[in-house]
């Protein structure tokens, strides 16, 4: 069965029970701390996807690290995984639950590449005019790519915009040499 499906499946599932229970932020909480500790705790990933390490292990391991941090659910569903050989899945079952919670909250993903980085105040002022552009709630990410030169490009909900120089020189060439 494929990876992604299974995931799926898993995301609805925690993320029907938040909304039923009335833990939707709680939970969005949690997944995001689930998602940070796999990507920068050491050994996470490891412990998720060795063979080796025996499931009640991995259940003692996580109950230890995470009870008290992360709602009942949460750990209900970490258990679940380990039962059924799942727990590898961890990290595509965060980012489908991230996605659901913010379609549902109708939270635009928006992500700038810049040539050089950003102040606090045009950060701000990036901030409040993409709000106001897209009448909706933001999570803006500022990445810096100086190979660009100047300008920016612009990602939106997987859509990119490319206002870069270093594209518009290639355009240039390009038209040049032909």
């Amino acid at each position: 069965m494929n990876r992604s499906l299974i995931a799926d499946r898993y995301a609805k599932a925690l993320f029907k029970l938040a909304e039923e229970q009335k833990e939707l932020e709680r939970i969005y909480e949690d997944v995001n701390l689930l998602q940070s500790y796999c990507k920068e705790a050491e050994g996470f990933t490891d412990l998720l996807s060795t063979p080796a390490i025996k499931p009640a292990q991995k259940k003692q391991a996580f109950h230890s690290v995470l009870e008290g941090k992360v709602a009942k659910s949460t750990l209900n569903l970490l258990d679940l995984l380990i039962a059924n050989n799942r727990e590898v899945l961890l990290e595509d079952i965060n980012r489908r639950f991230n996605w659901l919670y913010k379609n549902k909250k109708g939270i635009k993903e928006i992500t700038v590449f810049t040539a050089v980085e950003f102040d606090d105040q045009q950060l701000a002022v990036l901030d409040q005019f993409l709000k106001d552009q897209f009448k909706a709630p933001i999570e803006l990410c500022v990445k810096v790519k100086p190979e660009l030169l100047g300008g920016f490009i612009l990602k939106v909900d997987g859509k990119m915009a490319d206002a870069s120089m270093s594209s518009k020189l290639k355009q240039i060439k390009k038209q040049l040499l032909s």
